[in-house]
């Protein structure tokens, strides 16, 4: 068949290429008869026209016979590098199609891990208690009926189930199509991938695809075996709760329930998580949202990251949007971007560049807090927190406080009269110098260097260095 359409391809190519060529328009302009020889040339080029015309009519026909053929063979074209063949798309009307759902399954013990490979297919994995691992998915066809078995039918859908010692693998790809070069132009007629499902006939040929048929491949799993997915452009769904999850997803979507321990490494892709026990957590441009965590490890860039009840977090943040209903121990780095917290409970340590923090409540639990920044708003209100200490050096900063703060003068070297004019000159420059270094590195200033008690000054340490800062701790 595969010479029949590339032929049939071929001629089409050519048609309308001439066909094009033969629809421009072209003038001949009459000179004024000056010559018999001017005269000749005008009736050549009448009858070169004529005859182009008719030449024309018969490669229309060609053209139609042609289209028609290769309709009848059930291939449908997509353009590639530019070019496209009108009329050659086969319409596949969904009510035409009969369904059949297959499925493939091996034994699982509790030793084996499951490697799941998925590439630019829809995916939902179900966990379930049964010790064995089973896919299960629909094929649509034309036609009575099919003799193909479903071992033979997953191959053809490019979806493999794979059992070794120690491992189950499961592979799920593109289905394939086929191709044709012409003219030196590609074509590739369809293989059911991105929003299009794959269409075949009674004996298992893929005949095109149809937009609004969605197959969805279901993976049951074992809920105490390991996991490892790695999927790109795909949407997956995570029915149920599992004990490890390895996720690698790149420009696609993921949904899960509960993780014990999960492992994520993100590129443009939006996850949603069920509640974590303990999360290592890589995230590049993408979205995070998750519910409650025992103990996270970040590292993200140009994320938005959202979690409701979190108790102990450590992070490296590179401009980025955080928004964290409960903290109990916070600490890590961030550069740009900002941190939101709603209820923050023990301790906070931070270091960066213009990452503005915002805290709305702190509780009386409060241990520490500690923060070396720059070029950033701060918010920590301590209403709540009745005994604490602070200390903060931070030069043109800005320091909003219910407390009394008491400057800092730090004195470059100890200087006292010595009774010798010249000396006594020489000590008092120096002071007017310390004094001066002092003024332009905030020592001296109020809201520059200061430290402050309030209660017995017993309970929580506040030590924060933030230079040309907006902070408020009403």
């Amino acid at each position: 068949m595969k010479p029949i359409i590339s032929k049939l391809l071929t001629s089409i190519f050519l048609v309308s290429s001439f066909t094009a060529f033969a629809q421009q328009d072209v003038k001949v302009t009459s000179p004024k008869p000056a010559t018999a020889i001017t005269e000749q040339n005008k009736v050549i080029a009448e009858q070169s026209m004529a005859q182009s015309r008719q030449q024309l009519d018969a490669a229309r026909g060609q053209l139609d016979a042609n289209r028609a053929k290769l309709n009848a063979l059930g291939t449908t074209l997509r353009p590639v590098e530019g070019f496209y063949f009108p009329g050659a798309d086969k319409q596949i009307d969904p009510k035409d199609l009969k369904s059949k759902e297959i499925s493939t399954e091996v034994a699982a013990s509790k030793v084996q891990d499951i490697y799941i490979e998925n590439n630019n297919r829809t995916i939902e994995i179900k966990t379930w208690e049964q010790a064995k691992v089973k896919i299960v998915t629909t094929i649509y066809y034309e036609g009575e009926g099919t003799k193909v078995s479903d071992e033979e039918w997953f191959e053809k859908l490019n979806i493999s189930l794979r059992s070794a010692a120690s491992s189950i693998k499961i592979k799920s790809g593109t289905v394939g199509g086929g191709s044709y070069t012409i003219a030196g132009g590609s074509y590739a007629w369809s293989s059911g991938s991105g929003n299009n499902t794959a269409v075949f006939n009674a004996d298992g040929k893929n005949i095109g695809s149809q937009s609004k048929l969605k197959r969805q491949v279901t993976i049951y799993v074992p809920k105490d075996n390991k996991v490892d997915l790695e999927t790109k452009y795909a949407e997956v769904l995570i029915s149920g709760n599992l004990n490890k999850l390895n996720v690698d997803i790149t420009n696609g979507g993921l949904e899960m329930q509960d993780v014990a321990n999960l492992t994520l490494r993100s590129k443009y892709a939006n996850i949603n998580t069920g509640n974590i026990k303990y999360g290592e957590v890589e995230l590049i441009n993408g979205r995070l949202i998750m519910k409650d965590a025992n103990e996270l490890d970040l590292d993200t860039k140009y994320a938005t990251i959202e979690a409701a009840m979190v108790k102990k977090i450590t992070l490296r943040s590179t401009n980025d949007e955080y928004e964290i209903e409960e903290v109990g121990s916070l600490q890590g780095r961030k550069n740009y971007g900002n941190l939101r917290i709603t209820k923050l409970h023990n301790s906070f340590e931070l270091d960066g560049t213009n990452a503005d923090v915002k805290v709305r409540n702190i509780t009386a639990s409060l241990e520490s807090i500690k923060i070396n920044n720059k070029y950033a708003d701060i918010r920590l209100p301590m209403r709540e927190v009745k005994n604490y200490s602070v200390t903060y050096l931070g030069a043109y900063s800005t320091v909003y406080a219910g407390f009394e703060k008491k400057p800092v003068i730090v004195e470059k070297e100890a200087l006292t009269k010595s009774g010798n004019a010249k000396e006594d000159g020489l000590a008092d420059n120096l002071r007017s110098i310390n004094r001066s270094l002092a003024r332009s590195t905030g020592d001296g200033d109020s809201d520059g260097h200061f430290t402050a008690t309030v209660g017995d000054g017993k309970g929580a340490k506040l030590d924060l260095k933030c230079q040309n800062c907006t902070v408020d701790f009403k």
